[in-house]
This record gives structure tokens, sequence and C-alpha cells, in this order.
């Protein structure tokens, strides 16, 4: 469902209707009072302008572009003479367009569609919305419906079945549902077969340090806070597909026991692309022609590596995640002091190794060490 805005156009009415085979919910406003109400209360996808009768487009234009709920909306001003075209096609931006008028309401939906890039049904991306608040489901449909398709789901039992025969291209989970808390739900959902690699985004109404470090711990792809703000969800949405088609971690690890690292790579699969580095002598130019987000390595098996790789982890800015089960050991102790190297203790248990590799991956340089 495609959000229309159109302003100062007294032709028209407020309805719902299918035009160039997209659904469109058009809103009226004759004033620019009733325009910036309607953006506050509608989150409009496009917005039209018409000039003329005295209308001010260019105040109006203006204050649109310095409210956050449409800051970023595609806008039309529908010109009443060539001036205002010729004028404002040499000032405006990449979401505003000026066309002279009059337009037919076809010529206006086939903007709007070609401006939010919306496809066919058969080729948008799916989402799931998993939350047990209607008004939530509601409104998430509303705001994501003209660029994807989305299916709600309110019971968390009925979810894990639907996923067995299902798979969206992306997740928006209520982290406090009830009958399974959403942190299990996570769990549960990416123990599926073809559920492993597809992207969670949580949706909580608490926002914290506490709350983002529980997100990056479970390997969500990040959250979003309620109550909802589209242009936030869009975002969001956008960046987590984004993300999973272009963006796996790449982890390098140093592990002579195969049980240890077929236990790292069970631990990471879902999000990461583990690659076992196997001969000490050809390690750095590996490491340079991988590139890794993260290296791995068992200092209480392979503490030589360290020394080995050290120079070049610096030298292209990867962290270090180090396992051990002494840690009071002196290079424990030492490696502490690193600004760039995590510690984790052996034996490994899956959430704080995966937080720490995970975190480690977002870091730079100059990023404060992590102990856990």
């Amino acid at each position: 469902m495609i959000q229309l805005l159109v302003i100062n156009d007294p032709t028209l009415t407020t309805g719902l209707g299918m035009h160039c085979g997209a659904d469109f919910e058009v809103s009226v406003a004759d004033s620019p009072l009733a325009a910036f109400n309607s953006i506050i209360h509608i989150n409009p996808d496009a917005i039209v302008i018409h000039t003329g009768n005295g209308f001010d487009h260019v105040q109006v234009l203006k204050r649109i572009r310095n409210m956050q709920a449409s800051r970023s909306a595609p806008v039309l001003v529908i010109a009443d003479n060539e001036a205002i075209v010729k004028l404002g096609e040499r000032t405006s931006d990449e979401i505003t367009d000026y066309k002279l008028g009059p337009l037919d309401w076809e010529a206006i939906c086939h903007w709007a569609i070609e401006k939010l890039e919306v496809s066919d049904e058969a080729g948008r991306k799916e989402i799931l919305v998993i939350d047990d608040d209607p008004v939530v489901l509601d409104l998430t449909r509303l705001y994501l419906g003209a660029k994807y398709n989305v299916t709600t789901m309110n019971r968390s039992y009925d979810v894990l079945e639907r996923l067995e025969r299902y798979k969206p291209d992306l997740i928006l989970l209520d982290i406090a549902m009830p009958e399974i808390d959403g942190k299990e739900l996570f769990r549960l959902i990416k123990d599926i077969p073809g559920c492993e690699s597809i992207p969670i985004l949580f949706q909580t109404g608490m926002a914290g340090i506490n709350t983002v470090r529980e997100c990056v711990k479970l390997g969500a792809a990040g959250f979003v806070i309620k109550p909802l703000q589209k242009p936030v969800l869009l975002e969001r949405v956008e960046e987590a597909l984004s993300n999973s088609t272009e963006a796996r971690r790449t982890v390098y690890v140093f592990e002579e026991m195969d049980f240890t690292y077929s236990l790292i790579n069970g631990f990471l699969k879902d999000s990461c692309d583990v690659v076992r580095g196997e001969s000490v002598v050809s390690s750095n130019n590996h490491l340079e022609e991988v590139d890794p987000d993260v290296i791995v390595i068992d200092i209480d098996n392979s503490a030589f590596i360290l020394n080995h790789v050290r120079n070049t982890a610096a030298q292209l800015s990867i962290p270090i995640v180090l396992l051990s089960k002494n840690m009071d050991s002196d290079i424990v102790k030492k490696e502490r002091l690193s600004s760039n190297t995590a510690i984790v203790q052996m034996p490994l248990n899956k959430d704080p190794f995966r937080e720490a590799v995970m975190l480690m991956a977002q870091k730079k340089v100059s990023s404060p060490k992590l102990l856990i």
C-alpha cells in the first residue's frame, strides 16, 4: 500500500484504490497546516504539491524537508508555469521532481511507483513480522507494504510451524513475545533448516546498552525501538537486507584440535564464513589474500602463531580473539593490554564466544579492549 499525500488539489478526495497495478491510499490536504498534520499522522511514502492559487510551495517544501517523517520522502511539484519548473530543476535534490501541469492521475501514480521503486508482487522481498500486538502488526504492514510482501503472525508456535515450509528474506521479531520469549524464539528459528542465515531484527520497547548487547550476543541483524517510526524502520530493514546478501563476516581460525575447530565452525556458520589456517609458513600471505574480519587463535596450543601473524594483523587492522583455559597466564595478562584483542576462556561457550567475535568484527584498531 502506497501512502500518497496530495497538497493543494481541490479536485481530489481522500480514498483507497488500485492504480497502475499498485494499491494507493490517497490523503488530501488543502492548506500547509493540514499538510503538516497529515505528514505527522500518516508518514506518507510520497508527496505531490500543486502550485497556484497563491500557494507558497517553496516554504511548504522547505518545512517538509525539515520534518523527520518526510525528510526522505519523494516529492513531486506540479507547477502551473514553466518558470517554476526551470527554477526547480536547477535547485532541487534527487528526491524532488518538478513537472509542468496539468498531469493526469495515471502519470502521478506512475511517478510514485517509479520513485519508490515498487516492484511486482512476485519480485518483492518477503518480510515476516512476529508480534503479539495487533497495532504493531498493522503499522508494520502499513509502513513496509509499499516495497515488500509482508506476512504477520502473533503466535510463537505457529511461527515455528510456518517456517518449516516458508522462508522469508527478513524477520522482524518482538523481543517480548508471550508463550516463547523472543530471544528463545530467535534461537529456535535459527535451528530450523534453511533459516540459519535469515536476518532477524528485534522490535523492542527497551532502549539501552543491555538490549543492544543482548541483540549482538544472539547474532541479530539489529533492532528497532517502539513506538515504530516509519523512516527508521525502512532504514533498518533495507540495511539488514543489504547486509544479508553482501556482508557475511569472515573469521580466520588457527586451531590444531579438530574438535575445537568444528565447535567454532558450528557456533559461527550461520553468520560467518570460517577459514582454517593450515600452514604457519604461508599464513601471512593467506591472511592478506583472505583479509578476514577477525582472527581466532587458540594460544594454549598455538601461541607461536600469534607472534608470527601479529604484524600482518596490525597492518590489515584485523582484530584478534584469543582462546585460553588459563586466564592468569603471562601471555593472557600481556594481551589484555591490547586495544584490538579479546580474550575468551576455554572450554568454549557459544554465547560469549559469538559475542566476542561479532563485536571484534565491528571494531577499529583504536576501539577499547573487550575482556570476557
